[in-house]
């Protein structure tokens, strides 16, 4: 005869679990498409300015610039890494771009000396990802504290020189 042991979980335990399983970081854009996408913002912006500064009134230009601007706000804002059902969901633009990556592809990950993180997966193909500072090490932290089989490399920028050569 054998036992069956019950664990039940309070309330508060059963939400670090959930909240552990659906994990969310802001992604940035490729250095330099992100450096062309926020200079067409800006230009638009500034545009609107001249234009609102000039014209002094309402005016069908003014607000198709402000609607634009927004619009590329908004969207640019809206990349996000999220770690859901045990694979990475990578979303770009508020979800008009997406990329799947099961967690149980995945052999390495690399963390750059600057922004960029490179995931080696099992068929020899590696994604680059961009996270700032502050998201990349909380990415690398949760990593290491929930999955262990998935091996974590930091690449020091010297590493980088030493190719060179």
């Amino acid at each position: 005869m054998g036992y069956v042991r019950i664990t039940v979980l309070s309330y508060k335990e059963r939400n670090v679990l959930d909240e552990n399983s659906r994990v969310k970081f802001s992604l940035s854009l490729e250095p330099a498409f992100q450096v062309i996408y926020w200079s067409i913002c800006w230009l638009l912006f500034f545009s609107l300015l001249i234009v609102a500064l000039e014209t002094q009134t309402f005016n069908l230009i003014l607000i198709f610039l402000t609607i634009l601007v927004g619009i590329l706000v908004f969207y640019g804002l809206g990349s996000t890494l999220r770690i859901k059902n045990n694979s990475l969901n990578l979303s770009y633009y508020r979800g008009i771009r997406n990329k799947y990556i099961p967690l149980n592809e995945v052999k390495k990950i690399t963390f750059s000396a600057k922004r960029e993180v490179s995931l080696c997966l099992n068929q020899d193909k590696v994604v680059h990802i961009y996270l700032n500072i502050k998201n990349k090490k909380k990415f690398y932290e949760y990593l290491k504290k929930n999955a262990p089989l998935i091996f974590l490399e930091e690449k020091n920028k010297w590493d980088e020189l030493s190719k060179i050569e």
